[in-house]
C-alpha cells in the first residue's frame, strides 16, 4: 500500500522558504553570499539530513526487531555536485557518501551487516532508484 507524505513551502523574503510538515516547521535559506541571511540550511543539506535521519530509523528499527543492543549510531554524509564535463561515462552529477560510526561494542561482523541495513532506508532507495516528479500550477 502506498505511503504518502505532504509538505508546504513558502518564499516570501529572498530565498528564505518556510516549510509545514504536520505539525513542524522548518525553514531552508541561501548565505548571505548567494543573497539570502542564512536563516536555515541549504536544501541539499537538508536532503543529507533526511538520508542521515531515514538511515539511524532504519537501524533503529532493525536493532530493536532483532534485539541488537545498539547504543546509538552516528551517521556522516558528504555530497558533491560534479560540474557535467567532470562525470565520467555512465557516472552520476550528484555523489553522496554515507558513513556509519558505532561504539566499540559492535562487533565488525555485525558491522557489516548494520552497513548493508543501512543501505535499505527508504530515502537511500528513493535516491538510488530515482523519483518521478511532475509539476503543476495551483
Amino acid at each position: 500500500m502506498a505511503k504518502n507524505y505532504t509538505l508546504t513551502a513558502s518564499m516570501r523574503d529572498a530565498f528564505k522558504t518556510d516549510f509545514s510538515v504536520r505539525s513542524h516547521k522548518l525553514v531552508a535559506d541561501e548565505p548571505p553570499e548567494t543573497g539570502g541571511k542564512d536563516a536555515g540550511p541549504l536544501p541539499f543539506e537538508l536532503l543529507m539530513a533526511a538520508l542521515a535521519g531515514c538511515t539511524t530509523f532504519t537501524l533503529r528499527a532493525y536493532a530493536n526487531h532483532k534485539k541488537i543492543s545498539l547504543d546509538g549510531v552516528d551517521v556522516e554524509i558528504a555530497m558533491s555536485r560534479r560540474d557535467p564535463s567532470e562525470v565520467p561515462p555512465g557516472g552520476k552529477t550528484v555523489v553522496i557518501k554515507k558513513k556509519l560510526k558505532f561504539s566499540d561494542k559492535v562487533p565488525a561482523d555485525l558491522r557489516a551487516k548494520l552497513l548493508e541495513i543501512a543501505a535499505k532506508c527508504p530515502v537511500n532507495k528513493a535516491l538510488l532508484e530515482g523519483c518521478e516528479v511532475t509539476g503543476e500550477l495551483g
